[in-house]
Order: C-alpha cells, then structure tokens, then sequence
C-alpha cells in the first residue's frame, strides 16, 4: 500500500543489490472497472463475502496485469512487499524468454504444500528445479508471467467470486499450465497479514447455499481431473537429474 513506508523501506533496502531495474505498483482498496465484485456468486461458492483486504489483494494483482498487458514488456515479476529475495536466481529467470519454453505462469513462492511433479532438474543451478502444480497453489507473494499467462488470467478473474490466489491457480479453467521452482528463490517474511482471511467473516450458509457450494466443488474437481490427465506430457521430455543446468547461469558483471 502506498501508506506502507516500513515495508517500502524494509524492501528498497532488500533489493540494493537487485541488479535490475523494478518499481512498485501501489495497491488498490477496491475494485476497479474492467473488474467486478460478484457476493452473489463469492457467497454461493464459499459461504461468505470476500473481506475489504482480499477484495483489495485481488483488484491489486489483476490491475497490475492489466498494465502489464498494455505495456510493450514480454515478462511481468511480481512480488509483494514483504518478501525476500534471491536477486540472482530472479536476475537468471528475466534473461530467459520464458514463454519460448511454455513456461507461461511460475510461482516463485507458496504458502501451504504443494502437489507437484519435477519436470526439468537443474533448471537454474544443479539444486534448482522446475515443477509442475497440481490442484490450488495457495499465496501471491511471488510469480512470473508471460503475455500469454496475463492474458489467460486477465479474462479468467474479470469477475471476483473468490481469493486471488484461488482464482490463479485454476489452470483447469484459463487452460494454462501452472510452473513453480523448487527451492523457492524467495520467501514471506513472518509477520501478520493485512488482508484479513475469511476465518474470521461469520458464514452465510443455508441449504440452498450449502448445495450451490458442493455443486460448485464437484464441477471444480472433475474439471480439474480432467485437465491433469489431458496435460501428462511435459515439454521438457523425461525428466533426468543429470547434466548442466538447462539455463545459463549469469556471466561475471551481469
């Protein structure tokens, strides 16, 4: 947020030795047109509203992509402010064209297990690995797009019905497979969120509700099923821990 002057600071400071050129993006506290709010649709998939924070999490990302899209850039880095970073890993990432290599949306960080299937080993370094995700990736702390990947979930979650990180992650919907590394070259630093979760926003269930939501999750679960067994062929061929890594690392002074 644009009031946040200790984690601006705490963040100028991380990224002293970035190496790179970035600029923050302030975020929003409501949505913005393109973007629409649906409680109608949030509450009979979920039980309840979305909270001001994560109404303003979601109209942030998703009008962070919009400018990306309008920009002549190939690639978009995303991290929010309270993260850590491992510059050189990110500095390693940018010199790549992603998409070249059907890498359209990677994850740089999660916060909750992943399920997820090793690709391509030594994709930066002999312990850094790229892996594919499966079901719902939970965080948007950290990710890389292509043009392809914004497009994809630009029209996707034009309507807000659910957290971001929940709309993100529905590859089985936008059709676009979704990548991680592994180990992730960044971290969230411990703190308390400013989102406020809906743990703490009392539910709206009735039956009618309670019966859109387990439709909705059934529909949600058999369209995802058949996105992983349509998508079992990795373009990388059979993954091998052998060799060098897949991309250069950074020559002296880059």
């Amino acid at each position: 947020m644009g009031d946040a002057d200790e984690r601006r600071a705490e963040f100028v400071a991380s990224a002293r030795h970035a190496g790179m050129e970035w600029d923050f993006f302030t975020g929003l506290q409501q949505t913005e047109a393109p973007l629409v709010y649906d409680d109608e649709l949030a509450t009979g998939r979920f039980g309840r509203s979305l909270t001001r924070g994560e109404l303003g999490c979601y109209a942030s990302h998703f009008a962070l992509w919009g400018r990306f899209l309008e920009s002549s850039f190939e690639q978009l880095v995303v991290f929010e402010d309270d993260v850590v970073v491992d510059w050189t890993s990110i500095r390693q990432l940018c010199q790549e064209d992603l998409s070249v290599h059907g890498i359209h949306i990677l994850r740089l960080f999660t916060t909750h297990p992943i399920r997820s299937q090793v690709v391509r080993y030594k994709l930066l370094s002999d312990h850094s690995h790229l892996v594919r995700l499966r079901g719902h990736t939970f965080g948007t702390q950290a990710y890389v797009l292509s043009r392809i990947g914004a497009q994809a979930l630009y029209a996707s979650c034009s309507k807000a019905s659910m957290p971001i990180d929940w709309a993100m992650s529905r590859y089985w919907d936008y059709g676009v497979t979704n990548y991680a590394l592994f180990p992730f070259p960044v971290f969230e630093r411990h703190g308390k969120s400013t989102i406020g979760h809906g743990g703490r926003v009392r539910s709206r269930t009735t039956l009618i509700r309670h019966t859109q939501r387990l439709s909705w999750r059934l529909r949600e679960r058999t369209a995802r099923a058949l996105a992983d067994l349509h998508d079992r062929k990795s373009p990388f061929g059979m993954p091998l821990d052998e060799g060098q890594a897949f991309f250069p690392k950074l020559g002296i002074g880059d």
